[in-house]
């Protein structure tokens, strides 16, 4: 089986290697460009401040590894990861100390890698799992303080490169802070598969009656944000030794939870195996739909420039013939020069013409998107298979859209071959992780 999921990495990323260059054509960003064959999955620990990320970390791992308290420890995010010889790696020098999938966190520039740390730690769950630490969301006196690096794309990213995202809550503020509302809103759009609510320090509860009330407010702040008919289930846990009952509460509930989280943790490379091929599923899949629907944008541009270059070239003749022939004496140098500047004023306000009608034909394809997309893709639609195809679009639509309305656009002479070919190439990896399963 592990050998069967390695060659599955192992085809994935030379997939993602054959068509990187095609996906800058089309300006197109993987999500997972990178797959090491037999990675170590991840898992990734958000909250807010003093919600016991850490403490947290600190239990998985056996303590003595984060700095935990009642005010804020860390401002960054900490990747602890296994290794024989312990070290601490701070700042610009941690990326090198991590794999190859998170080179993408350099382009989040000086001040983010600053506050990026990397602890490698010789213990056993390591082994199997990544862990990485984030710093507590919490909002500022004023309200309009920022940090000093892209908070929320630092999140986005790491939430699609990990295997798992654990959102912690602390009983004290469940979910209030604007910076866990943004988050849920706007950085977890698309991966609530992978991602669990936790109430942590549910042991801290003195009566049933206090916790029903903080679990009713999570209930309603996340009704508030996710706007779904559904809520995710929330786990009720709490870390450190295993109790059986305090201050007169029952924690057999609690408990139970714990194990099932315990058992998430325990089961990382199932859960890595899955996230991987999901990425890839919606990688390839959203990338050929992007080049169909850059494709069709590109012939139809380039079909309406050849027009009305055409139309403008046989106007700028006739001026020209016009001049020569009626309003000077034939044969004439003058009549030449006469003619000739009048084919190249027409010419060039020809086209300027041009630009500005396939400027505004670009708005208007830009704008039709969603039109193309159902008639690019009516036979698929059509036989009921469109749910995967709808969710991939919706996905890339609005950055499609973005492109067909400003990116240079060159005619594709083997676009459509090309995409077969990636089509091909992940109907095989798609194959490959069948086999693996």
């Amino acid at each position: 089986m592990e050998q069967k999921m390695n060659d599955f990495e192992s085809l994935a990323q030379k997939a993602y290697a054959r068509f990187g260059e095609l996906a800058k054509r089309y300006y197109y960003k993987f999500k997972r460009p990178v797959v090491t064959s037999g990675g170590v999955p991840c898992m990734l620990f958000l909250g807010n401040h003093s919600s016991g990320k850490s403490s947290m970390v600190n239990w998985l791992l056996g303590g003595g590894v984060q700095d935990v308290g009642l005010a804020p420890t860390d401002d960054g995010f900490t990747v602890i990861m296994h290794g024989e010889t312990e070290e601490d790696v701070c700042g610009p020098a941690a990326i090198a100390r991590l794999p190859e999938e998170f080179d993408g966190l350099k382009l989040f520039g000086a001040d983010f890698l600053q506050r990026l740390r990397v602890k490698v730690r010789n213990r056993d769950l390591l082994r199997s799992v990544t862990l990485i630490d984030s710093p507590g969301m919490i909002d500022s006196a004023a309200g309009t303080v920022n940090r000093s690096y892209d908070f929320e794309g630092v999140v986005r990213h790491l939430a699609e490169l990990c295997d798992m995202v654990f959102f912690l809550l602390d009983p004290d503020k469940p979910g209030t802070t604007g910076e866990s509302v943004t988050v849920f809103s706007r950085c977890l759009s698309g991966v609530e598969f992978k991602l669990r609510v936790l109430l942590n320090k549910c042991d801290a509860f003195s009566s049933l009656y206090d916790f029903a009330r903080t679990y009713g407010t999570v209930c309603w702040n996340l009704a508030r944000v996710l706007h779904t008919k559904d809520l995710p289930k929330i786990w009720t846990v709490y870390s450190g030794e295993q109790r059986e009952a305090t201050g007169g509460i029952d924690l057999s509930d609690f408990n139970r939870h714990r194990e099932e989280f315990l058992d998430v943790v325990h089961d990382a490379p199932a859960r890595r195996r899955d996230n991987v091929f999901s990425q890839a599923l919606s990688d390839f899949l959203g990338l050929s739909i992007r080049m169909c629907m850059v494709n069709h944008a590109s012939r139809r541009l380039c079909a309406f420039r050849i027009a009305m270059l055409s139309f403008c070239a046989v106007i700028s003749l006739a001026a020209a013939a016009f001049t020569w022939q009626a309003l000077l004496p034939r044969g004439s140098v003058l009549a030449t020069i006469a003619g000739i500047l009048a084919a190249s004023l027409g010419l060039t306000l020809g086209w300027f013409l041009v630009r500005l009608v396939v400027y505004l034909q670009r708005h208007r394809l830009a704008d039709a998107v969603d039109a193309t997309f159902a008639d690019e893709y009516r036979s698929s639609i059509a036989v009921g298979t469109s749910d995967n195809l709808r969710q991939a679009w919706n996905a890339i639509r609005d950055e499609t859209a973005q492109v067909i309305r400003e990116a240079p656009l060159r005619l594709p002479f083997f676009g459509e071959f090309r995409r077969r070919q990636l089509d091909s190439a992940a109907a095989k990896v798609f194959a490959s992780f069948q086999k693996g399963v």
